[in-house]
């Protein structure tokens, strides 16, 4: 039966102000720290001050005597619980990680006992109490390291090298014969860690059906199945999210501190809570993108791009993170490295590395960050080489729009923009035709300014189809949203995708109201709760708004057709005669023939208005964007001044420009602090050098510029409301565009990340050396 469309809705593309964020101003939101059920026991966790050593002995008598101290956890008593990712790609291997080093720990940070107190003070007190016999082993701290055959293998079973992969598409060799130029440079990318704003966190809460744990998750169903499995018999495990204080990809995996406290929650009988700080983030968290990429490129005399090769190392420290494994970025910078360029011919190597370090995961961008920084300085120093404009070298790769959807040399399928309109829109932004007069003036006065841009395309919304090519059976690929009617006349909404900062309360509300005809206030989005959130993957690969957001549009349509119907009942009427408007639903033509939603809601039977839906987008959604950035260079210092930063996106449909500006601009931050201020350091024997924000520098305010932000909107043709994603882009450019624009300052080459002052000062040196004969 057709319905009525009803009057234009208009809450797609509203700026409409987050809902989150007057909670959070006042001090109002509730964040897992916040909770504090009686009698709570506080973990400390014994963690190793080696970052590779044999285990002879724990020993916990000294502390498990101190009166505050309920409990003592060592390894054995949580023998046999792992982690070990289930990977159905050829070439991985299975690294098991168990929650608490056993016979050997692996990296600094590595949990091997807890201690549980009725305060952290008496927990972390009495942690110190704890004797580890330690034997220490030579470390393996680096990609290079790994590779040596001389090497320790940090697992006996397995060699260091835990995933291999190599394809080659078209004749590689053919466009490397018949080039006018040929590049080749190695590419390194640092350590970082995303650092959000509140750390890691779990609390298990026992009942009598079985176990409610509260965490700062980003993917609470999949932690949900880890607990269940691994804690089998414990009856019904339910994860709650409070309010989280960020996570950028960071809190996408199950950590072992969550398992041991939802173990020791149920054999204590007693909520158990741990927080971490600042010290075990830096350490046991999650890493990512250490790499090391030997690549090279051949170009005609135009420019165009022959072939590409490339041989990528990632460094994925001591174990395969769950539920990824070792394959995240191994995966993803070799296939998004050809970028949003016409190439035909590829041939790449790819291998993930074992070291002493914590296990390398998910952090925004994933993988292609280190693809755009790579496929952007390879097309910087062809044109060099060629002696073209680095703007038309672009022009001459991009794929132009109407070759959309467009098939890559990696199997992936671009499905809709205008790559050469975003590259031009932020290039006439930024001023480039009057740059180089701009430079040579500023060279005259004794000022070194450069500009540098970087263009890129990323996945977002990837489905299970993804997932399943990959080999990752962990993840379901797909999302979910509930709709329910409340008696009020009010809705509220679920989802599967956790809200971490993205402003999923405000966006999934408009999606919703957009479908169901309603005002935008009377929509209310919960945090995810397994117990009535519908199953999901979570929130990651900017995904919330194109596979939860595609949820809900069929989930609030759903409900919109039983209110009809139940009205058309009501009113003796046909559905193809009413209107909903304020919150009734009336007859054409006939107002007071109305009934209201409250009305129809409290006389409904139980779960009429009610309703989930899943969504598995049937393809994956591909973003894209131009930075350019304009610096000033001190080449005495090495200090780098950002003059002016522009970028030009297109995200598909834009739900809410207020929060995707607020997107753009966050992540752009992220990736100018992984450009030019943040690395993880290791020494030579293992130990981090970086393990406070005294040392692991992230920007603030003061360093930041002011991001101008232009918009494009090709709407994603192939999926529900035509969003993309919006979370992950800002972070992939800035690198590449920073790297290039200081190379263009001092006539140097920046290859490696971050462009520190020392690296810079360097570099230059590096340049002014006599080359050889």
């Amino acid at each position: 039966m057709p319905r009525p469309s009803g009057p234009p809705h208009g809450q797609i593309g509203r700026r409409v102000r987050r809902v989150e964020d007057r909670p959070l101003l006042r001090g109002e939101a509730r964040f897992l720290d916040d909770l504090e059920p009686p009698d709570t026991l506080h973990v400390a966790f014994v963690r190793s001050v080696h970052p590779h050593a044999e285990i002879g002995g724990v020993d916990l008598s000294a502390a498990g005597a101190r009166p505050d101290v309920a409990a003592v956890c060592g390894p054995d008593r949580l023998h046999g619980f792992e982690l070990t990712p289930q990977l159905a790609r050829p070439g991985a291997a299975r690294v098991a990680r168990p929650v608490l080093a056993g016979s050997r720990a692996r990296f600094v940070g590595e949990a091997i006992a807890a201690v549980l107190a009725t305060s952290r003070y008496a927990a972390e007190d009495a942690a110190e109490d704890v004797e580890v016999a330690y034997r220490p082993m030579s470390a393996v701290p680096s990609i290079e390291v790994a590779l040596d055959p001389a090497s320790p293998q940090l697992h006996p079973e397995q060699p260091n090298v835990v995933f291999h992969e190599e394809r080659v598409v078209g004749d590689p060799d053919a466009g490397f014969r018949d080039a006018a130029a040929v590049v080749e440079r190695t590419f390194a990318s640092p350590r970082y860690n995303a650092a959000p704003m509140e750390g890691r966190g779990a609390l298990a809460v026992p009942n009598d059906d079985g176990l409610v744990l509260w965490s700062s998750t980003q993917i609470p169903h999949i932690l949900e199945e880890s607990v269940s499995s691994l804690l089998g018999g414990a009856g019904r495990v339910t994860v709650r999210c409070p309010d989280i204080g960020g996570g950028f990809g960071q809190k996408a995996h199950v950590f072992p501190e969550e398992i041991v406290v939802a173990a020791m929650a149920l054999e204590l009988g007693r909520p158990v809570k741990w927080v971490e700080d600042r010290v075990e983030n830096m350490l046991a968290s999650a890493h990512a993108r250490e790499q090391l990429v030997r690549a090279r490129a051949a170009a005609d005399e135009r420019g165009r791009l022959l072939a590409v090769e490339a041989e990528i190392s990632c460094d994925v420290g001591a174990y395969g993170i769950f539920p990824w494994g070792q394959l995240l970025e191994a995966l993803g910078t070799p296939a998004m490295l050809p970028g949003p360029y016409d190439l035909r011919d590829y041939r790449y190597s790819t291998q993930a590395v074992v070291t002493n370090k914590a296990p390398q995961g998910a952090y925004r961008g994933v993988g292609l960050p280190v693809a755009t920084f790579v496929h952007e300085r390879l097309l910087e120093l062809l044109a060099v080489q060629l002696d073209i404009d680095r703007a038309q070298v672009r022009r001459v790769n991009l794929i132009p729009s109407e070759r959309l959807p467009y098939e890559t040399v990696t199997g992936l399928r671009y499905d809709s923009g205008d790559y050469r309109g975003a590259l031009d829109m932020a290039l006439d932004a930024a001023g480039y035709e009057g740059f180089g007069r701009r430079q040579r003036e500023a060279r005259l006065r004794g000022r070194l300014i450069g500009l540098g841009f970087s263009s890129y395309v990323e996945w977002t919304g990837t489905n299970s189809a993804t997932y399943k090519a990959r080999g990752m059976t962990n993840v379901r690929g797909y999302d979910a949203g509930r709709v329910s009617a409340e008696p009020d006349g009010t809705f509220t909404v679920w989802t599967s995708c956790p809200a971490i900062g993205q402003g999923v309360a405000t966006t999934f509300a408009q999606v919703v109201a957009e479908h169901l005809g309603v005002a935008f206030e009377s929509v209310r989005t919960r945090n995810v709760d397994t117990g009535h959130s519908p199953p999901g993957s979570g929130s990651f690969a900017s995904r919330s708004a194109i596979s939860a957001g595609g949820a809900l549009i069929a989930a609030a349509a759903k409900v919109r057709d039983r209110l009809l119907e139940a009205a058309a009942e009501a009113l003796e009427a046909s559905v193809d005669d009413l209107t909903l408007e304020a919150g009734r639903i009336a007859v054409r033509g006939s107002p007071r023939a109305s009934v209201s939603l409250a009305e129809l809601v409290s006389s409904a039977g139980p779960g009429r208005f009610d309703v989930s839906d899943a969504y598995d987008p049937p393809h994956t959604a591909y973003p894209y964007a131009t930075h350019v950035c304009e610096v000033a260079v001190d080449p005495e210092t090495g200090d780098v001044e950002i003059l002016t930063y522009v970028v030009a996106e297109d995200c598909g449909r834009e739900i809410n420009p207020i929060v995707v500006a607020g997107q753009v601009r966050g992540a752009t931050a992220q990736g100018i602090g992984g450009a030019v201020y943040e690395a993880m350091r290791f020494a030579d024997d293992g130990q981090a050098a970086t393990a406070s924000f005294m040392d692991y520098l992230v920007p603030t305010a003061c360093e930041l510029p002011e991001v101008e932000v232009l918009h494009l909107e090709t709407p994603a043709p192939d999926l529900r409301g035509g969003f993309k994603g919006v979370g992950e882009g800002g972070v992939l450019a800035p690198p590449a565009a920073l790297a290039n624009a200081i190379s263009n300052a001092l006539d140097v080459e920046i290859n490696r990340l971050p462009a520190s002052p020392e690296a810079i000062r360097a570099a230059i040196a590096a340049a002014r050396a006599p080359q050889p004969a």
